[in-house]
C-alpha cells in the first residue's frame, strides 16, 4: 500500500481519446497519475510505482474484470500493493456493475458511457486519499459533506457564468457581422466604378440586408442556442441545488400511500426507476406498452403516470390527450420522460398539459423531489 506522503493512481485503457477529459482532470489534480495500455505495463506500473488506485477503464465490464484476474494470476502480492480498484462501465452495464463489486473483484464503479460528471472521479480520489491516509472518521465524514456542498455550489454558480459567456458572445457575433458590412461597403466603394447616387443606394441595400435578414437570423440562432444551453445547464443546476438540499437536511425515507403508474419500454431504465421510486417509499406499477397501459387504466386510477415519449407501438400524445379527456382521469399527474431528441414532442406534451418534463437519465433525487411534489399538488386540489 502507498505512503502517506503520496498517492497515485493506475488506468488501465486501450483508448485514452475515450477518457481523454478524465484523463485530463485526474493529471492535473494527482500528479502521481499513470496510463497503462495493456496488462503487462500494467503489471509493471503497479509494482514499480508502488500503486494506491486502480482505475479499469477497457471496452467492457467483462474485459475490465478478466485484465484484472489475469494482473492477479499473474503476481499475487499486487491485491497487497493496490488499495483500492475502480472499475469504469456504461449506464447499461451498471446492474453489472453493481453485482461485480458485491463480489468484491472490484471496489467502486463510475459511469464512463455516457460520461454524465467528470469531476465526480476526484471527489470519490481525494475520499479514498483520506481514508487510506487513516484521517479521522468524524472529520472524513465531515469533509466529503463539505466537498460536496462546495461542488454543488459550483454547479449552481454555471449557470450564471454560462448565462454571462453567452450574451458576451452573442454581442460580440453581432459586432463583427456589422463590421463585416461596413468593410463589405469601403471595399465596393474604394474601386472607384460608382457615383455617389449608386454608392448610396449600394449601401442602402447593404444595410438593409444586414439589418432585416443577416443580423436578425443570426441573432434568432443564438438565442435559440442560448436558450437551449440555459435549459441544459438549468436542469443541472436545480439538480445539484436539491442534492445540497438532502446532504444539509437528511431524512428518513417515508413509506407513502401512492399509485404510480410507470410506462417506459426499455426494461433496464423501467428497473432503474421503479427501484428508485420503491426504495423511497412509493408503490409503483409498471408497463411496457402503451397498449397494456390504456387496458390498465380502464380498471385503475394512479395517482401519477410516468412515460416515456418514445414509445414502440403507439403515439405517446395520442396516450397524454387519452389520459386527459377520461373523465375518471381528471385529478392524475403526468410526467413525461425525454431524451435530447424529443424536443418537439415535448413542447407538444406540453401543450397537452402534462404536468412535468424530465430529462433522461432521470436523477434519482429529482425524480423523488418531482414525485413528492406532483403528490402534494394532487392533494391540494382534491381538498379544494
Amino acid at each position: 500500500m502507498g505512503s502517506s506522503d503520496r498517492f497515485s493512481v493506475l488506468l488501465v485503457t486501450e483508448d485514452v481519446e475515450e477518457v481523454r477529459t478524465i484523463c485530463n482532470l485526474i493529471k492535473r489534480h494527482f500528479p502521481q497519475f499513470y496510463i497503462a495500455k495493456s496488462e503487462e505495463e500494467a503489471l509493471k506500473i503497479i509494482v514499480d510505482k508502488n500503486i494506491d488506485v486502480l482505475l479499469m477503464g477497457l471496452k467492457t465490464l467483462q474485459a475490465n474484470e478478466v485484465c484484472f484476474l489475469h494482473l492477479l494470476s499473474a503476481k499475487q502480492t499486487i491485491a497487497n500493493i493496490l488499495y483500492r480498484k475502480v472499475v469504469f462501465c456504461s449506464r447499461d452495464e451498471l446492474k453489472d456493475a453493481f453485482s461485480i463489486c458485491n463480489k468484491d473483484v472490484f471496489d467502486d464503479y463510475f459511469i464512463v458511457r455516457p460520461l454524465y460528471d467528470p469531476y465526480h472521479i476526484l471527489l470519490r480520489l481525494r475520499f479514498i486519499r483520506r481514508v487510506r491516509d487513516n484521517r479521522d472518521p468524524a472529520d472524513i465524514q465531515s469533509f466529503s459533506l463539505d466537498d460536496l456542498c462546495n461542488y454543488f455550489d459550483q454547479v449552481v454558480n454555471c449557470q450564471d457564468v454560462l448565462d454571462e459567456l453567452n450574451q458576451d458572445s452573442y454581442e460580440k457575433l453581432l459586432t463583427i457581422v456589422s463590421f463585416s458590412m461596413e468593410k463589405m461597403k469601403e471595399s465596393i466603394f474604394e474601386e472607384g466604378a460608382l457615383h455617389p447616387g449608386q454608392q448610396n443606394d449600394i449601401g442602402s441595400l447593404i444595410d438593409k440586408h444586414a439589418e432585416k435578414t443577416l443580423i436578425k437570423d443570426v441573432s434568432d440562432h443564438q438565442k435559440q442556442t442560448q436558450q437551449q444551453l440555459h435549459d441544459a445547464v438549468k436542469d443541472v443546476a436545480d439538480i445539484a441545488k436539491l442534492k445540497k438540499h438532502k446532504l444539509e437536511n437528511p431524512q428518513p425515507a417515508p413509506v407513502i400511500e401512492s399509485n404510480i403508474l410507470l410506462i417506459e419500454d426499455d426494461s433496464s431504465t423501467r428497473d432503474n426507476i421503479k427501484d428508485t421510486l420503491t426504495s423511497a417509499g412509493y408503490s409503483a406499477q409498471v408497463s411496457g406498452s402503451a397498449t397494456h397501459a390504456i387496458e390498465l387504466l380502464r380498471t385503475w386510477k394512479p395517482d401519477i403516470i410516468m412515460l416515456d415519449l418514445r414509445l414502440p407501438d403507439m403515439s405517446p400524445l395520442y396516450v397524454i390527450n387519452t389520459i386527459i379527456n377520461d373523465p375518471k382521469l381528471h385529478n392524475v399527474r403526468i410526467l413525461v420522460l425525454a431524451t435530447a431528441g424529443d424536443k418537439e414532442n415535448a413542447h407538444e406534451a406540453m401543450k397537452l398539459g402534462v404536468h412535468e418534463v424530465m430529462r433522461k437519465p432521470v436523477d434519482r433525487d429529482m425524480l423523488i423531489y418531482k414525485i413528492d411534489y406532483n403528490l402534494k399538488q394532487l392533494k391540494k386540489s382534491q381538498n379544494s
